[in-house]
């Protein structure tokens, strides 16, 4: 029988979670502000985002505008980006949460 292949972290080292990745990303990318409607499908996402509010890292800190519907997360982020010229994102949940915000993603 073959044997599982397993690999460890080494001592020191941190691994990331997808939402950390995620929120690394974004901030490599000089973002600097994320519009959004959190549900349960994103906790681990928002996690993230909450472990950067006490980073004293600059390129790691992001702020979080939350809005009362995914249509606003969206309109507000297309809003930013034509006013600053500079990419812009936003998070809501899957599934009616994105069909929600869809109208706005869709604009040219």
């Amino acid at each position: 029988m073959a044997k599982a292949r397993t690999t460890r972290a080494s001592a020191g080292t941190h691994r990331m979670t997808t939402g950390e990745a995620a929120v690394a990303a974004l901030a490599a990318h000089g973002l600097d502000t994320i519009y959004v409607l959190p549900g349960v499908h994103n906790d681990d996402f928002f996690d993230a985002l909450a472990k950067t509010i006490g980073s004293t890292s600059t390129a790691a800190k992001i702020r979080t505008v939350h809005t009362r519907h995914e249509q606003g997360a969206a309109y507000m982020a297309l809003g930013a980006a034509l006013a600053t010229g500079k990419p812009q994102a936003y998070c809501v949940v899957p599934g009616p949460g994105l069909l929600n915000s869809a109208a706005a993603l869709l604009t040219d």
